[in-house]
């Protein structure tokens, strides 16, 4: 699950440019890894995952409707480390 907030750049004393979150709550990225294909005829599962997206308006409502549609296109470049942005993770690639 990845968590995305809004966030504010500006120039402080410790530097410029630097980034801040505001708080503000703009969506959750879910994948949730199925090696076995359970849910083969379901478009939101594929390539070994479950893909979601909610958004903080209704929470309890996948915005997603087909992984190949909504999600597969921004994650193609991570298509070799099992569609996950491992550089995002550190922990992953130890």
């Amino acid at each position: 699950m990845k968590e995305l907030r809004a966030a504010n750049t500006g120039d402080f004393t410790t530097g410029q440019g630097v980034s801040h979150e505001t708080g503000e709550l703009k969506q959750w990225f879910v994948m949730i890894k199925d090696t076995e294909n359970r849910f083969s005829g379901n478009d939101v599962w594929g390539d070994g995952w479950g893909w979601a997206l909610f958004m903080p308006k209704d929470k309890s409502q996948n915005a997603s409707s087909n992984y190949k549609n909504d999600c597969l296109g921004c994650h193609v470049p991570a298509k070799e480390t099992d569609w996950i942005y491992t550089e995002g993770y550190p922990v992953l690639s130890e």
